[in-house]
């Protein structure tokens, strides 16, 4: 046989594909099926080769990712079982999300011994997420390694020095903008002479995907961030060359393929410019990129669904190049991870990786038409911002000045209000909720239990030993003169002889005045719709059952089910039970059936053709029947939609309309709600 199949079939110009696409849309145009990502890109229903395409120069990983999972149960020593457990069962690195307020609670050197206990320092890299204890705990880090006979230059990981991320999360930086510069250049000084394979400044964006920033500002945000580190790095006279290995970026992802993996793609692709420009090499150019799991996808009902969200998530890091990945566990938002959901966690990534084999395939999403432009776009639109904010001073003056938050607080809005018409739906929550899911629930964390267990010894020195050396480093914090990496070495010994976290936070914010924003607030999606659950559940406690709705159903069951089926999910969304009596055809069968159910509401649900006859007279008769809310299936148009409301209907149930307040009205008539 000559030639190949292909050779059989025509070519096709990108013209006959608008042409097919547009008949079968019944003359609709095909920009029709275009969907809104950022104010500059859409994802369009038909890409061809891409305009630009991610340079062959920018480098993703090469090979396996590592393994990396999360840690921050408040309990020191159920941390540390949790830690033993996963790495001796697939994990390979951890954070430990740590401080004396959030995270895993850590006083003294001796408590985080504790939490580290069993873990090899030498083999596993340990990377620190401190808000603003990233010095003390970062040196707590080393003198437990030296302790065990681990040189400092053994350790691998990360201090997660990062001031703009700490700001943006909690709103505060107890040592201002300046004290959270000097730790990141006292580390980095440290760094560069003890602890060559720790990375100890961290560019994090989980504040900015959790309160809802689009991909092209987060990658812009994270660029300024970036910058406005090295340039404090070059400031205390670090070179260029010594501070880029020095960063790593730790990015948040949503379960939406195209766009995350876009995403990451285009930031790796602005960061190597931004570098380029600087006369900086492709090789050290090289972002260190950790991608894991955003916390605001994640939902408290139906947390099983989670899983699914998990694996999209590890998916995406691995193709968009990261170098390691946290998946997170399905029920890290109902309190601390249980055994069964961190091995989930940890086999999704396995499986991934070991039996997809994933990691053999160098930038799989190279070529792709739809991946190249959407990378392509992201990267153009994310320069752009980035050159705004730069323009403006910068990342830090961007936070301080509201920036950041009048440019979430534009896209919140629209964003919840898609939210609201379940145009951005949330599986197992908004869409095809289970009103029989058996709840999952975490045990609470008593923290004054927790604060009980603080504060393990470290060291043999004497209580009078320790205030020497507490005087000796207030000392040197008033007269180092500003000579990078001597701070953090007289925090070391401190730490040493088991001075804790806390006397030297404090010494290290006294005489700076303290910085405060308003914290980038979350948005959650599935969280507006969890409290209409949350308010039905403890309806159901007080009277035994869920709030009814009665379906009254016009004509056959042909005519109406997919209707009724819709109406159903969207009473289910909100925690309200429906009631389907089998035969029910017209009003009068409708009207008594109603009286049987003991429901609160009740829905008209029909053909439009059925409506302008029988709906106001049904209206009325479930009205008498004890319907106290009384809705229809549908949209109806002109003099219908003006009369049933007069005739007892009470409102419209329709796709694209705010769903979320039509509940909640909902719920207040039949006093669910206040």
């Amino acid at each position: 046989m000559d030639g190949s199949i292909a050779d059989e079939f025509g070519t096709l110009s990108r013209d006959d594909w608008v042409a097919r696409a547009e008949q079968d849309l019944k003359g609709a145009p095909l920009a029709s099926l275009r969907t809104p990502l950022t104010p500059g890109v859409d994802l369009e229903p038909l890409y061809t080769a891409a305009e630009g395409a991610l340079p062959a120069s920018v480098r993703g990983r090469s090979g396996a990712w590592v393994i990396r999972q999360e840690y921050d149960d408040p309990r020191m020593e159920v941390c540390r079982d949790a830690i033993r457990e996963d790495l001796a069962r697939g994990v390979e690195a951890i954070t430990l999300v740590a401080g004396l307020e959030h995270g895993t609670r850590v006083l003294t050197p001796g408590d985080l011994e504790l939490v580290l206990d069993g873990v090899d320092l030498t083999k596993v890299a340990v990377h620190l997420e401190s808000e603003g204890d990233a010095l003390p705990l970062g040196l707590a880090l080393v003198a437990v390694a030296e302790k065990r006979g681990v040189s400092p230059k053994e350790l691998r990981g990360g201090f997660g020095a990062d001031p703009l991320g700490t700001l943006a999360r909690s709103g505060n930086l107890p040592s201002g903008l300046a004290g959270g510069l000097r730790d990141l250049v006292e580390l980095a000084a440290f760094a560069r002479a003890k602890t060559p394979g720790v990375r100890p400044l961290l560019v994090s964006t989980r504040a900015y995907h959790d309160a809802g920033a689009s991909p092209t500002e987060e990658i812009a945000w994270a660029l300024s961030t970036g910058v406005q580190y090295l340039r404090t790095l070059m400031d205390a006279g670090f070179l260029l060359e010594e501070a880029v290995p020095l960063l790593e970026f730790s990015i948040s992802v949503a379960p939406r393929l195209f766009v995350e993996v876009a995403k990451l793609r285009a930031l790796r692709w602005t960061w190597a410019k931004v570098l380029a420009s600087a006369g900086v090499g492709p090789e050290l150019a090289r972002m260190q990129l950790h991608v894991r799991s955003a916390d605001a996808t994640r939902t408290r009902r139906d947390p099983w669904v989670n899983m699914l969200r998990g694996t999209a998530e590890t998916f995406i890091g691995a193709v968009g190049g990261a170098d390691s990945i946290a998946c997170v566990p399905f029920d890290h938002t109902l309190g601390p991870s249980d055994g069964m959901a961190r091995r989930v966690a940890r086999n999704t990534q396995l499986v991934l990786r070991e039996e997809s084999q994933l990691h053999a395939v160098d930038d799989p999403a190279a070529g792709s038409w739809t991946l190249e432009s959407l990378t392509d776009a992201f990267a153009r639109e994310a320069w752009s911002l980035f050159q705004e904010i730069e323009q403006r001073g910068g990342m830090a003056r961007a936070l301080r000045t509201g920036f950041v938050s009048s440019a979430l607080d534009a896209s919140r809005r629209p964003r919840e209000d898609r939210i609201a018409r379940r145009l951005e739906p949330v599986l197992g929550v908004s869409e095809f909720p289970n009103l029989d899911e058996e709840k999952v629930e975490r045990p609470a964390v008593s923290l004054q239990d927790v604060e009980v267990e603080l504060g393990n010894p470290f060291g043999e020195a004497t209580p009078d030993q320790r205030h020497e050396a507490l005087l000796a480093f207030a000392q040197t914090l008033r007269d180092h003169g500003g000579e990078p990496g001597r701070v953090a070495e007289a925090a070391l010994e401190a730490t040493r002889l088991g001075v804790d976290v806390f006397s030297l936070g404090t010494l290290l914010r006294t005489g700076r005045p303290s910085l405060h924003l308003e914290p980038l607030a979350p948005l959650r999606p599935a969280e507006p719709w969890e409290e209409l659950r949350d308010a039905t559940d403890r309806w159901a406690a007080k009277h035994g059952r869920r709030p009814r709705a009665f379906a009254a159903t016009l004509g056959p069951l042909a005519e109406h089910n997919a209707r009724l089926t819709w109406v159903r999910n969207v009473l289910a969304a909100g925690g309200i039970e429906t009631v389907v009596v089998e035969g029910v055809e017209d009003v009068a069968g409708a009207t008594e059936a109603m009286g049987e159910t003991e429901a609160e509401l009740a829905f008209i649900c029909g053909a439009d053709a059925r409506y302008p006859e029988a709906a106001g007279e049904l209206a009325a008769g479930l009205k008498a029947k004890g319907a106290r809310v009384v809705l229809l299936a549908g949209k109806p148009k002109g003099e219908l939609a003006e009369e049933l409301p007069k005739k007892g209907v009470d409102g419209f149930l329709f796709a694209g309309d705010d769903l979320l307040e039509s509940l909640r009205r909902v719920l207040r008539a039949v006093e669910v709600l206040s």
